[in-house]
């Protein structure tokens, strides 16, 4: 069976909250400038925001993938770039569970109080993140490659 990513849309909104709210500022400053006060100083701090707000939006939006869990690999699409990288799941060393606890984190959008994420570890020390902040059906994804990961070990005669 093969197995779709969905976004949680907290994640996604929380990726893109601070770039909007610095291109939102210095949206706001140029509107000050204009209707009420005409000799305020405000090209830099308008620059400022709007670059960094575009920056932020870049790196955010380059850094959410899309999984797929498919018969032999695990396909990983990056949102922005549309690349894609093929992970075999004879490539997974282990599966990690690690609970997080959301009182120690100061994030916006928190779903929960706790969740479990589960870290891939793979070959050449690369991790591949699959959490419930991040996805709507992370326990059917995270299933599925359970299933597909004991299938792919050899057994031994």
């Amino acid at each position: 069976m093969i197995v779709v990513s969905k976004f949680e849309k907290l994640y996604l909104l929380r990726n893109v909250f601070i770039p909007i709210i610095c291109i939102g500022l210095g949206v706001l400053l140029v509107d000050v400038k204009v209707y009420y006060k005409k000799d305020a100083d405000v090209f830099f701090p308008v620059i400022f925001l709007l670059i960094l707000g575009c920056l932020v939006l870049f790196y955010n939006l380059n850094s959410i993938y899309k999984l797929i869990a498919e018969e032999k690999t695990i396909t990983k699409i990056y949102f922005l770039s549309r690349k894609t990288e093929s992970i075999p799941y004879t490539s997974i060393k282990s599966l990690d569970k690690e609970f997080i606890d959301g009182s120690y984190i100061c994030e916006v959008g928190q779903i929960t109080p706790g969740y479990y994420s589960y870290i891939l570890n793979l070959e050449k020390d690369k991790k591949l993140i699959v959490s419930p902040l991040y996805f709507k059906n992370c326990n059917q994804l995270i299933t599925e490659i359970n299933l597909r990961i004991s299938s792919s070990v050899p057994e031994a005669s």
